[in-house]
């Protein structure tokens, strides 16, 4: 027996390296800002929680602080290119308490992601395009399926939960035909985006209005003006300078602009993984692709609909909008035309964005849980893996299980919503373990670090460095400017403060729980799995 063998549960992880750059890419765009799914929901949201946000020049700001955070990530992905992402980087760099902790981060942020696109699927997709059809196609009965898919707690719940069942098979059969379905959904979402960008960009405002207005007295509603009122919207506008705005937003947009590194999970099935070229070029193709289309969306919407009608059409309660279904983006780009074939295609196409997001999110936590087994921290059987189709079944089983209990707290609980504003504070948490990580790289293991892709220079200064230092320092910042306003991870509420230390001392307990109890049980058979941390964990 080899010492590998003696110290993983096995010489190889029995992955196969058949992910493309292609995968990859969509694999981040569809976890950190899927164009439509984030402009349908993000967006708005910042617009009425933060009056005067400048959607269009934040989030062009946020692409250009992300990038090198993304250069970090992609410097440590491509020198330590094994299954893991940041347990393997910063257990064998720091600690593996820390590389625990800072796993667990990302894990939760997974896994409750999954949860959010399940539930998405029925309250934000399904719902409000059953609901847009029936309103465009004067139908009572599509309408009714609307308002139950977005209301009714047992009709969200099947359509949820028939999402996570989806995802399990198309998961268990393989990378490769999990990126199929991944790519095939996300093309087919996009198309459908592309088609509603296309639309706002060469339609009439007159068109537009006259077709809302039309719409909205079939229900009792108001003009476009009546809406703008019934707001005080009429001189709302963006204001990159109103910090009270702009910093939220900031804070609201990195929350999803974040995740593009997200494909340091898959490096173990990606190949040419430790070429750092192709890292960067995946990473930095998902943020431009998002970034850039996300900007469009916003601006071609504003020209068509004007910032204060949008505004003002999200504002809740205003009694001259009487739709019964909310003004999500397809929705209004639906009716700029008005016509039945392009409604069908705007409209219907939104219920693609849910599965990529949720396979991207769950993914992570089943490599995780696997990476964890492979170092006997877990029972071996989540380290294995099915001979056909190449997939750790028994991790994605668990992983699948545990987004399930979460789509049921989110359907029946009332703290689920503030508990996705702690997806973005795991995120800070664990960005910054792996940027200290980045820093102490070159010099805790000289060994590793002199021959991988991270040992580059700019004047001599090593680029993990200035890298890692920005990389603290920026996320500090979000982490104050969370605490500054409630509507971001409260809940709207200052009472919930308490949830920000608590979330933060739960994620370091259970990290700490998950590394020693482990420990103390392989002692106690004859195996210190403290050695298997002075190495890399083989392919």
């Amino acid at each position: 027996m080899t010492g590998v063998s003696r110290l993983f549960v096995r010489n190889s992880t029995g992955l196969v390296r058949e992910a493309s750059a292609l995968d990859a890419t969509i694999f981040n765009a569809a976890i950190s800002a899927p164009v439509g799914s984030t402009i349908a929901y993000s967006i708005f949201f910042t617009l009425v929680a933060f009056p005067g946000a400048d959607v269009a020049g934040v989030l062009l700001l946020t692409v250009f602080l992300n990038i090198p955070i993304l250069i970090m990530f992609a410097l440590m992905a491509s020198s330590m290119p094994r299954v893991g992402g940041d347990y393997v980087w910063v257990s064998r760099i720091l600690s593996p308490p820390l590389g625990l902790i800072s796993n667990v981060a990302m894990i939760f942020g997974g896994l409750a992601g999954a949860a959010f696109f399940a539930k998405f699927f029925s309250v934000l997709a399904l719902g409000p395009v059953f609901a847009s059809l029936g309103i465009l196609a004067n139908n009572t009965t599509l309408q009714d399926w609307g308002t139950a898919f977005e209301t009714n707690n047992l009709w969200i719940l099947v359509a949820a939960l028939a999402m996570v069942l989806l995802q399990t098979v198309v998961l268990i059969r393989g990378s490769k035909a999990t990126f199929r379905w991944q790519n095939g959904f996300f093309i087919i979402a996009m198309g459908g985006t592309l088609l509603a960008f296309l639309v706002l960009l060469i339609g009439s405002q007159t068109d537009f209005f006259n077709h809302f207005n039309t719409i909205n007295a079939q229900f009792g509603g108001g003009t476009v003006n009546d809406v703008i009122a019934g707001a005080t919207a009429a001189t709302a506008a963006p204001d990159l300078g109103n910090l009270s705005a702009t910093l939220p937003t900031l804070f609201a947009i990195e929350g999803f602009m974040m995740w593009n590194f997200w494909s340091v999970y898959m490096s173990g099935e990606l190949k040419s993984a430790s070429n750092r070229g192709r890292q960067i070029q995946i990473m930095f193709g998902a943020l431009f692709w998002d970034g850039l289309l996300l900007i469009l969306g916003a601006l071609v919407l504003f020209r068509i609909a004007g910032y204060n009608f949008v505004y003002a059409v999200n504002f809740a309660p205003n009694a001259a909008y009487a739709i019964p279904t909310g003004a999500f983006y397809p929705f209004l780009a639906s009716i700029v035309f008005n016509t039945p074939i392009l409604t069908i295609l705007i409209v219907g196409s939104f219920m693609f964005w849910s599965l990529p997001s949720m396979i991207a999110n769950t993914y992570m936590p089943i490599r995780s849980f696997f990476a964890w087994s492979f170092d006997r921290l877990m029972p071996e059987k989540l380290a294995e893996v099915n001979e056909r189709f190449h997939s750790p079944i028994p991790a994605i089983l668990l992983a699948n299980a545990i987004v399930t209990l979460f789509v049921i707290w989110s359907v029946f609980g009332n703290t689920f919503q503030i508990l996705l504003g702690m997806i973005v504070l795991a995120g800070v948490l664990a960005v910054i373990i792996v940027a200290v990580a980045a820093i102490a790289f070159p010099t805790r293991r000289p060994d590793l670090y002199k021959a991988s892709p991270a040992n580059i220079s700019i004047l001599g200064v090593p680029v993990l460095y200035i890298t890692g230092v920005f990389s603290i320092v920026f996320f500090l910042v979000m982490l104050v400017i969370s605490t500054q306003y409630p509507a971001l991870v409260m809940g709207g509420d200052p009472k919930n403060a308490w949830w920000i230390p608590a979330f933060f001392i739960g994620i370091i307990a259970a990290g700490l729980l998950i590394y020693y109890v482990p420990r103390y049980v392989r002692k106690g058979q004859g195996i210190d799995i403290d050695f298997v941390y002075k190495e890399i964990p083989p392919e």
